[in-house]
């Protein structure tokens, strides 16, 4: 849990950039809020500080420990269930195609229950921006 909040708070900045540059509406008569990331990123620190860089961050981490659970509990549970004793060696194996179905299944159920948090995350990201 430790080295994945890690990773979400080394990696949050260039998300936020990305969210925000996906983010931008213009009409026919208006220009980009952004022309590039760069510049995404200077006028996010320079608007918001080192702190708007990281808005948004609280329901990502929340989110982290049950999206890992939930993933490997599916994965595990499916796996357990699709596992058959082959019958020349007695070894107990899963077909590859069910352990990619036990994968995506797994995916499926995490995205279901932490999509909440994820749209929390991407409006708090996307209101710091200034037109």
């Amino acid at each position: 849990a430790i080295a994945g909040g890690a990773g979400v708070v080394s990696v949050y900045p260039i998300d936020l950039i990305k969210t925000r540059m996906q983010n931008q509406r213009f009409g026919i008569y208006e220009s980009k809020m952004y022309t590039h990331s760069v510049d995404c990123l200077t006028k996010t620190f320079q608007l918001e500080g080192f702190t708007g860089l990281y808005r948004g961050l609280l329901p990502q981490l929340i989110g982290l420990a049950p999206e890992k659970a939930i993933k490997i509990t599916v994965n595990n549970l499916l796996r357990d269930a699709f596992t058959a004793n082959d019958l020349i060696t007695g070894e107990a194996k899963v077909p590859f195609s069910l352990e990619v179905l036990s994968g995506g299944c797994a995916g499926a159920c995490q995205v279901l229950v932490t999509n909440p948090l994820e749209i929390t995350k991407i409006r708090l990201q996307v209101e710091g921006e200034t037109a």
